[in-house]
């Protein structure tokens, strides 16, 4: 069996370093997706890019739900915005490799640079597509290299929309393919 890899916790700066940023703007990739009053879940948050970003589009409505298997990417996310407004929009969530163990609806869901670190992705789809309320979005997106080439990423969006999503949107992300799902 293939050993599967996730990004381990000392990689965290380089996750959210300004050269990530300038790349991969979390405003501008998130905005058109993130409404006020809607639930948001960033699944393999790491050190909470994006999970922070949600939450100042939400405006204090809402909440972010940032699920990682990793503990210190959690604590990470948690120091950033202790003391801060942003603590009460985000809750942090420990899930472990084989479940995200979340119960939790949501408008909109993002797995950004993750679902290539899944063994399972059925498993994984088979826990978070029904989460997902009537007309929420799920985004995904995934570099262009890690074995995971667009015939894949085609298989796995047309496997999403077959199971009771529509594309919404086809966001450009640089060095990376992304799309834009919505519940029918």
């Amino acid at each position: 069996m293939a050993k599967h890899h996730y990004c381990p916790l000392w990689l965290a700066g380089l996750l959210d370093s300004k050269l990530r940023r300038i790349l991969h703007n979390p405003q501008k990739i998130l905005k058109p997706y993130i409404k006020k009053g809607i639930v948001a879940l960033d699944i393999g948050c790491g050190p909470g890019v994006f999970t922070i970003e949600m939450a100042k589009l939400l405006e204090g409505s809402g909440k972010v739900i940032a699920v990682d298997m990793q503990e210190g990417m959690l604590e990470i996310i948690r120091k950033k915005v202790a003391g801060t407004a942003l603590e009460n929009s985000i809750v942090l969530h420990k899930c472990s490799q084989e479940q995200l163990n979340i119960k939790e609806n949501v408008d909109f869901a993002l797995m950004f640079y993750m679902v290539h670190e899944v063994p399972s992705k059925d498993k994984l789809f088979d826990e978070v597509l029904p989460l997902i309320n009537k007309n929420g979005l799920l985004m995904i997106v995934e570099p262009n290299n890690h074995g995971f080439n667009k015939k894949l990423f085609h298989k796995m969006t047309e496997d999403i929309k077959a199971r009771g999503f529509e594309e919404y949107d086809r966001p450009k992300i640089t060095f990376s393919r992304g799309v834009v799902l919505r519940k029918l």
